[in-house]
């Protein structure tokens, strides 16, 4: 009979105790309305949702670095959109250095000029995006543009050097190219600039307008083209942005469908716990009521 008292003591506690374990999980589950709180909880939600969060982690990863590239690229666009318009006042400049009506002096005047549209746009080419230099390819941290004389030397990355093309990722598996080197877009056009110089200061209007003038052409239609690509390119990141923005609200959804809890449901849950803890502790204190009379029956 003591045997048997024991043992309905024993399965009292344990009933007591996890009435209580059932009681606290309903408590924590409507305080925090999360019904993961644990691994033990669900292991299975818990692989779901660590695959979801770093999903999500990696698309505000992406988001970030999208930040980075259209700037980037919106720091480099506003400097060719500079020099866009000092190579348009250097053609302005060239159609009248090809008159040959001209003076020493309104030549000299004019190559002076176009000297000065040569040192902005040098100034142009170590442009800056926070602290990297925008034209230098992959060699970001120092100037790829020295004035040498008169003319300006490009010591920036090259194709030929394989550090030209600066790449971001901005999506899962999907990269892009954000920057232009000076070598392909302020070296010829200086280049282009420096002739125009000289053949005005020679007082060459012949080769002004015959070649000089198309040399410029040429140059801003490349200008044109880079920029051209660099604004699509700024599409395309608001498009993946906008993309990665549906996949991210997906994720999230998914999150809490796995971790957040029913409300009302919990409630319920907390109510019904808390009853059967009360009945488990009313029925323990029914079991501990025996006297020692008891034991000697």
């Amino acid at each position: 009979m003591r045997a048997s008292t024991i043992q309905i003591a024993q399965s009292s506690i344990f009933n007591v105790q996890q009435a209580f374990l059932r009681f606290e999980q309903a408590q924590r589950v409507v305080g925090t309305g999360k019904q993961l709180q644990r691994p033990s909880d669900d292991p299975a939600g818990t692989v779901q949702s660590l695959s979801f969060r770093k999903r999500l982690s990696d698309l505000e990863q992406f988001g970030r670095t999208m930040d980075q590239a259209k700037g980037f690229m919106a720091t480099t666009d506003a400097a060719l959109a500079s020099v866009t318009d000092l190579l348009r006042q250097a053609r302005s400049i060239a159609v009248q250095g090809a008159s040959d009506q001209l003076s020493i002096d309104q030549r000299q005047a004019l190559a002076n000029q176009i000297q000065n549209i040569i040192h902005q746009i040098g100034n142009i080419g170590n442009a800056t995006f926070g602290t990297r230099f925008v034209f230098g390819g992959q060699r970001t941290q120092t100037p790829p543009f020295a004035l040498l004389g008169t003319n300006y030397t490009y010591n920036g990355g090259t194709t030929l050097t394989a550090d030209a093309d600066i790449i971001f990722d901005i999506g899962p598996g999907e990269s892009i190219k954000v920057n232009v080197t000076g070598d392909q877009v302020l070296v010829p056009l200086l280049d282009a600039l420096g002739d125009l110089r000289d053949h005005i200061a020679l007082g060459n209007s012949q080769m002004v307008s015959q070649q000089d003038l198309a040399a410029l052409d040429a140059q801003l239609a490349n200008l044109m083209s880079a920029r051209a690509e660099i604004g699509s390119k700024i599409q395309r990141i608001e498009v993946t942005r906008s993309r990665n923005e549906l996949a991210r609200v997906n994720f999230k959804e998914f999150i809490s469908k796995i971790e957040d809890a029913d409300i009302p449901q919990a409630v319920v849950e907390l109510q019904a716990a808390e009853t059967a803890y009360q009945a488990a502790l009313q029925a323990a204190a029914r079991a501990f009521q025996n006297s020692l009379l008891d034991f000697l029956r």
